[in-house]
Parts: C-alpha cells; structure tokens; sequence
C-alpha cells in the first residue's frame, strides 16, 4: 500500500513571478548604461590626450618632494594642482543638497503604496547608491574647505525650510520639517562655526590623494 507523500515545500513557492518583472530589463538597461559610460570615458581620454596622466605625474612629484624635503607628513600642506577653496565648499554644498533631496523623494515614492516606484526596488536601490556616493564626495572635499561647512549646514536647513514653506503637505508635516530644518541647521553652524578660522589652512589629508590624482578635482 502507496502512502501518501509528505507535502513539500521551497523557497520559491511563494515568489510571484510578475513581480520580478522589472529585474531582468533593469538589469539589461544598467549593463546597456554602463557600456555606453566606457564608451564615452575612452573617447574622452582620447580628445583630452595624456591630461589625466600629466596631471596625476605633477602631482605625485610635488608630493614626493615635499616629503623628502619637510619630512614625513609635509605632504599634508602641498597646494600643487588645487583648485580655489571656494570650488570645493560650493561642490561639496551641491553634492550634500542633492543628497538630501535624491533621500527622501526616492524613499517616499517607494515606501508610499501609489508612488511612482512603489514596486520598482531597483530604481529605489540605485537612488540610494548614488546618494551615499554624493554623500561621501561632499564630505572628501569639503576638507579641502572646512571653513565651508557651518555655510553648507545653514544654506540645507534654509532650504529644506522654504521647501516646505511652499510645499503641499499637511501643515502639521511642514510646521514639523521646517522647525527641525531650522533647528537642526542652527545646531550644526554653531558647532561647525570655529572652522572658519581654517580658511588659510591647507591640510589635504592621505587618503584624499588618490581621488584628487585620479579626478578632475585638481587642476591639469
């Protein structure tokens, strides 16, 4: 006598298949993307020549040198190839802003059941990726200019708070966001406000090297 047979069950029993419909052209739309950003890359470097190549000798020369002739950790103060103070505090209030405003819009239009990417993860992931890597690109340059952040952390506050001033929201969610904007910028220009006495300082530290050499962050 056939007994009958255990019920068996996977993983994969519970996966809707037309939920993953967005994952097989997503990811032939990001291979698609990222062949044509090479393609574009190689014909950039070949317009501009050996730019990139002389820009990173001269500047691993002027470094080299500088050790050799103040001793460990003079490379530390070498302005060779860098570009004005003001470039980097107004790229890194830029990348910040962008950030801060790429964070909650792709987190709201995801996590809200009639957002636009409701049920599109990717594009949700790929948001916050890009937001992380402005996030870490504000934070590398404004150490070139410090004496920009309490400017950076005012002018986000103000901005998030004129957002909301006009926005449509209910009115408890903008009373809400503009007193915390205010607040919270107030708190960290006060906290941030003794960098301004950094101005003239020029303190690049070791492992921002490898980005300046390697992006157009410093002049050919």
């Amino acid at each position: 006598m056939i007994g009958r047979a255990p019920p068996h069950t996977t993983l994969g029993d519970d996966v809707d298949p037309g939920s993953l419909f967005v994952f097989i052209p997503g990811a032939m739309a990001s291979g698609f993307l990222i062949s044509i950003a090479l393609l574009v890359g190689d014909a950039l470097r070949k317009v501009r020549g050996s730019a990139g190549n002389d820009r990173r000798v001269r500047h691993t020369g002027a470094i080299i040198a500088d050790e050799v002739r103040g001793g460990a950790g003079a490379s530390r103060r070498t302005e060779e190839g860098l570009r004005p103070r003001a470039f980097y505090g107004i790229l890194g209030g830029l990348s910040y802003g962008l950030a801060a405003a790429v964070i909650p819009g792709a987190a709201w239009n995801f996590l809200n059941p009639v957002g636009y990417i409701s049920d599109i993860g990717w594009i949700w992931a790929v948001s916050m990726v890009l937001a992380v890597g402005l996030i870490v690109l504000g934070y590398q340059v404004l150490r070139l200019a410090p004496e920009w952040t309490p400017i950076v952390a005012g002018a986000l506050g103000l901005g998030f708070a004129l957002r909301f001033l006009f926005g449509r929201e209910v009115w408890l969610v903008r009373i809400s966001v503009i007193v915390g904007s205010l607040v919270g910028a107030a708190a960290v220009t006060a906290l941030t406000w003794r960098l301004r006495r950094q101005g003239t300082v020029v303190d690049v530290p070791p492992s921002l090297r490898p980005l300046l050499r390697a992006t157009p962050l410093i002049r050919t």
